[in-house]
């Protein structure tokens, strides 16, 4: 177990085991509270046997038989070691709060305080974020210190506090817990992503409570474990490994899954009861099956040493297994070391990865992808306990490593970076928050940081040269390669909204009796989340307002549901309405354009002005539409639009055209220019599409003919005038012929009906209007 409590060079454990004492409750309190309940056993039984726990590195043990031993005596002097325990399993908040009670009761009791436990109290003051308060208990510490290690870790966690305190909240990444269906109340560490970021591997309990080995513990051992991604990209029920790597009687951690997604690689650890006896290397090959075949040793990494942690990396060339080790040499506790791979898959000599990487700490979890070795670190200036790190390799050196900064780390322990190729990163911690079967940082859960999306906000405001003006009118328009998009209008005090990236804006400020002002910004460049702030600052104007009113007409006649469009020649502000009389307010001192349109009419336009305006005024403009028309022969085939039937179906209604609002409007065009033609002598010929039997379509074609003709005689045209035609499959306007697969819409344009004048003018004028016929 890796406890800063105790000498990081006299306890080299592995990190799982630290997590691991809380889920085993060892019932082994020796012959002497064996014959007695706990309750009841004396208390110098009880200091006794919790000496021993302590010794054994049993902390849950030991601490429950140190406060059982000071609730019966309120023996203070065992606060020390009740500081200590929580400490060691991770319990911050008690652990500070003991630490705090043991200086106050030394200072009482003896004037004098004890220098291990200002120390520890630092420790646990800064474990839980407490910087400011930390970092004058460390340095009165420092004042009275005598151990060159405690006093290396001291400066490192004074400078560490001091780098935390000046760090700003990480704002372009998301953190997010991985979820029920990952996290449970009991450890989970190790995550390894695949590059596609499909199957997430770690090791876990999977265990609700804390497991006690009494005998009939059953199968407790830590296993790995693997969840896949379903089609939404969340996380399904994590499904244990089989055999071929969680072997029975071992626990398995340090789980990673190498590039090719198909080799892993993970530890076999073997415990005596808090001790770590045994920790090698095995990796592991997936089959065409999917499932990974027997897992074997490491070749030439392993050996009576502990080993952890391996990664599959590049130096000089050649592909390296990184991993972390107390072998030696070592500079500190455990130390991130590197092994070419040979020809045969084995490994070379191990080299440690140097001073840059490497501290009087432990420097653990290596993580390689692109020429950056990320790992965890208690030896770099940090948050507090286990930080994660970057350093970039040159092609000879390495960077110096750099603090992933808050969010990505906390105060507590920070591990096991792993990286899918979206760049989403996954790590382990047991930071405040996660599920914990004990204290809220006693164990670790998995953690997915995702890259913020970029969200870039716009505030305007606006003062009269002295005070701030409220109750503006604001129009932001996007007019990204010099096309304007549709406008947001607001009106506020202030404008506040989102903008997107690589984009050119316009915003017009407006407040009445002032002149709008106009400002011009981009968003090119910005590549993190941003706040645009922009200042404006308007001119009084006299009390003169300006509006205008228009309408349109033709042939003397006005025309309804026209549609206007008033631009304002300066900036290019457009306003689009489709109404029967158009009325607007206009700012004084510009030029405006004012276009009405109207399907089957040309556009007019005029051009003014309040350049002149010395007076409220209200400006009027008729605008004069011309009609549209079209020449049309005898003989000529005229396609009326939206006169389309549904499958098998022949009337000329609602309830067997496919959009019988449109096609009403093509048959009401026809009607009309039948009544201004009297003379005139029309065939209305149907068509079907090609399936279905040659003379039932031919049928079928007639009854849709004579169905429109139907529809006409209904509404005043002489029946003699329209000659209803059937012709069946045989004028299909597409590929669409007998045997030819198409879809239902290819099928559909078939499915028609058009006319054509065959009695009298050679030719006629009418109205064009696009939406209710197509001259073929």
């Amino acid at each position: 177990m890796d406890n800063r409590i105790f000498s990081r060079s006299t306890i080299l454990k592995a990190e799982y085991t630290k997590s691991m004492i809380l889920c085993f409750v060892l019932f082994v309190f020796g012959n002497a509270l064996k014959a007695q309940p706990l309750n009841s056993a004396r208390p110098e039984v009880l200091l006794q046997v919790a000496e021993e726990r302590k010794e054994q590195k049993d902390y849950y043990n030991a601490l429950t038989l140190y406060e059982k031993y000071y609730e019966q005596t309120k023996d203070r002097t065992v606060g020390f070691e009740i500081a200590q325990m929580h400490a060691s399993l991770r319990d911050y908040v008690k652990a500070e709060t003991w630490f705090a009670r043991v200086l106050q009761r030394d200072k009482n009791a003896t004037g004098t305080i004890n220098p291990l436990a200002r120390y520890y109290y630092a420790q646990m003051l800064n474990s839980n974020g407490k910087y400011e308060d930390a970092i004058p208990v460390f340095e009165d510490y420092l004042k009275e210190a005598t151990d060159s290690l405690k006093i290396l870790e001291t400066n490192n966690a004074i400078k560490g506090a001091k780098m935390t305190m000046s760090l700003k909240e990480n704002l372009q990444v998301v953190v997010e817990n991985a979820g029920a269906k990952i996290n449970g109340p009991n450890i989970e560490y190790s995550p390894s992503i695949t590059r596609d970021g499909s199957t997430l591997y770690y090791s876990t309990f999977k265990s609700k409570e804390m497991t006690k080995l009494d005998g009939k513990e059953g199968d407790y051992y830590l296993k790995i474990f693997s969840a896949r991604k379903d089609a939404n990209g969340e996380f399904g029920k994590a499904e244990v490994a089989n055999d071929n790597l969680n072997r029975p009687g071992y626990n398995h951690g340090s789980v990673y899954i190498a590039p090719d997604s198909t080799t892993l690689f993970f530890t076999r650890i073997v415990l005596s009861g808090n001790e770590v006896t045994e920790s090698k290397l095995y990796v592991s090959k997936k089959q065409g099956d999917g499932n990974f075949n027997e897992a074997t040793e490491v070749k030439g990494l392993n050996g009576n040493f502990q080993i952890k942690h391996p990664c599959v990396g590049e130096l000089y060339g050649k592909e390296v297994l990184f991993f972390s080790s107390n072998m030696e040499p070592t500079k500190g506790g455990f130390d991130i070391f590197y092994a070419t791979k040979n020809d045969d898959g084995s490994y070379g000599t191990a080299t440690n990865a140097g001073g840059i990487i490497n501290t009087f700490g432990n420097e653990e979890t290596p993580f390689y992808r692109d020429g950056k070795l990320y790992f965890s670190s208690t030896g770099h200036p940090g948050l507090g306990n286990y930080d994660i790190f970057v350093s970039s390799w040159n092609g000879s050196t390495w960077s110096e490593p750099e603090n992933l900064g808050k969010g990505i780390n906390s105060s507590a322990d920070d591990k096991y970076p792993s990286f899918d190729d979206e760049g989403t990163m996954y790590l382990s911690s047991n930071r405040p928050g996660g599920k914990s079967i004990k204290s809220k940082t006693c164990c670790e859960d998995i953690y997915i940081i995702k890259k913020a999306p970029i969200k870039i906000d716009l505030i305007v405001t606006a003062t009269d040269g002295k005070n701030v003006l409220r109750g503006l009118t604001f129009s932001l328009l996007d007019i990204t390669g010099g096309k304007n998009s549709e406008k947001d209008d607001k009106t506020a005090d202030s404008y506040t909204g989102d903008l997107k990236r690589s984009r050119a804006y316009t915003v017009v400020t407006i407040k009445p009796g002032y002149y709008p002002d106009t400002i011009q910004f981009n968003t090119v460049g910005v590549n993190q989340t941003t706040t645009i702030k922009k200042l404006v600052t308007l001119r009084p104007t006299p009390n003169i307002t300006a509006a205008l009113r228009a309408t349109t007409t033709a042939d003397g006649v006005p025309l309804k549901a026209v549609k206007y469009i008033l631009t304002q020649i300066e900036d290019g502000q457009s306003a689009t309405r489709t109404v029967d009389m158009f009325s607007a307010a206009l700012g004084l001192r510009k030029t405006y354009e004012l276009v009405a349109t109207k399907e089957g009419y040309n556009a007019d336009t005029v051009r003014f002005s309040t350049m002149d305006i010395k007076a409220t005024t209200t400006i009027e403009k008729t605008l004069k539409l011309k009609t549209k028309t079209v020449i049309i022969s005898r003989s000529e085939r005229i396609r009326l639009q939206y006169m389309f039937y549904k499958y098998d179906k022949f009337k000329a209604d609602e309830e067997d055209m496919e959009d019988w609002s449109h096609a009403e409007q093509s048959l009401t065009y026809l009607l009309d220019i039948m009544k201004k033609n009297p003379d005139i002598v029309i065939e209305l010929s149907s068509h079907t599409d090609s399936r279905g039997s040659d003379s039932y379509n031919l049928d079928l074609s007639q009854r849709r003919a004579e169905g429109v003709k139907k529809w006409m005689t209904e509404k005043g045209i002489e029946a003699r005038r329209v000659i209803a035609k059937g012709y069946g499959e045989t004028k299909i306007v597409n590929k669409c012929k007998n045997g030819v697969k198409c879809t239902e819409e290819e099928h559909l344009r078939n499915r028609r009906t058009e006319f054509r004048i065959i009695s009298g003018p050679d030719n006629i004028e009418i109205i064009d209007q696009k939406s209710a016929i197509e001259i073929k």
